[in-house]
């Protein structure tokens, strides 16, 4: 059975959706992305049954059990790893031994055994959140929903975490509905991903084709395209501030065209090569970043272009160096007017 959202609408204290459709799939690992604000968290308590939409229906969460996650674990202090990860079990009235039993093996799949004596308010950021996703598998949910669940975490707990996720939905099948605000977390683990901006979903697809074609130049900047310039279109050409673009789309009265920043490739020469689109400029800035380079070539508009930083100091760039840019036409996006 599908989960459904259909023309939800809420409105709640400072936060509200609006004509949310989704279908969520059986066993789907679904990612809704999108900025602070936008009402991925009032989707989510919707979907718990922790709050009523305003109108709309929400079909296929009858009956089923469903596991909370939240950003900040919200275990409960006075109670002790054990007795946290037990809670569900207790109040649904189980066997002490039965308890005993799936909180113990529970642990073991998430390698927190060793902390079933431990206080709480003891625990690193990791811990807590392993915690917490004890405590919501041990009722064994048929929904899953994290709430930005590695937002806390540094950068190795939160990639341990979300390959914690992948295993655990693999084994159990469920539903997983997980909300982030970070487009790199939602590549890594969505089957699909919606796009929520101010309480309305953008744009809804598969991974690659989120990001690979954003339909709209809004998109286009949450999920961090630098390049996204905007003009008339005519014969298949676009003119920025009088530098001539060739591009994939023959008119239009208005448009924004856009390119990833790794679809550039810089040269101190001119090459031979079957792109229509390469400019002579100067380097205005570089910042060296952990494993790449994003270097800003000035053609007449800035071009950021990311390279890895061993090429970056091999060719020893540096502001005022001339450089080439060069790109086909056919890495240009091409978005409606919004």
């Amino acid at each position: 059975m599908s989960l459904r959202l259909e023309n939800v609408n809420k409105h709640f204290e400072a936060f509200q959706v609006r004509d949310i459709d989704l279908d969520i799939r059986e066993g789907e690992y679904f990612v809704i992305l999108g900025p602070s604000g936008a009402g991925k968290t009032l989707i989510l308590e919707m979907i718990a049954g922790l709050l009523e939409p305003d109108s709309g229906k929400i079909h296929g969460t009858e009956n089923r059990n469903k596991g909370f996650i939240y950003q900040d674990y919200m275990l409960f202090p006075h109670l002790n790893v054990f007795n946290n990860i037990a809670y569900g079990l207790k109040i649904r009235k189980k066997e002490k031994n039965e308890i005993k039993r799936h909180v113990e093996a529970t642990a073991v799949k998430l390698e927190i055994e060793h902390l079933l004596t431990r206080d709480v308010l003891t625990l690193s950021g990791g811990e807590k959140q392993r915690v917490a996703i004890a405590r919501a598998m041990i009722i064994s949910p048929d929904i899953y929903l994290f709430d930005e669940p590695t937002a806390a975490l540094d950068r190795n707990a939160r990639v341990r975490t979300q390959e914690l996720f992948v295993k655990l939905h693999k084994e159990t099948g469920a539903i997983f509905v997980h909300v982030t605000h970070d487009f790199e977390e939602a590549l890594a683990l969505a089957d699909r991903i919606a796009v929520l901006k101010e309480g309305r979903i953008l744009q809804c697809g598969k991974p690659d084709d989120i990001f690979n074609h954003p339909k709209t130049k809004e998109i286009a900047d949450f999920l961090g395209y630098r390049n996204v310039f905007g003009g008339e279109i005519n014969d298949f050409r676009m003119t920025v501030d009088g530098i001539e673009l060739m591009v994939p789309k023959e008119t239009a009265e208005f448009a924004y065209i856009a390119i990833k920043s790794d679809d550039i490739i810089i040269s101190t020469e001119k090459f031979e090569s079957s792109a229509r689109n390469a400019f002579k400029g100067t380097v205005s800035n570089v910042l060296k970043k952990s494993s790449v380079a994003e270097v800003v070539v000035d053609i007449g508009i800035p071009l950021a272009v990311d390279i890895t930083r061993k090429s970056c100091e091999e060719m020893n760039i540096k502001p005022g160096d001339p450089l080439w840019a060069t790109f086909k036409v056919s890495s240009l996006k091409v978005f409606e007017h919004k």
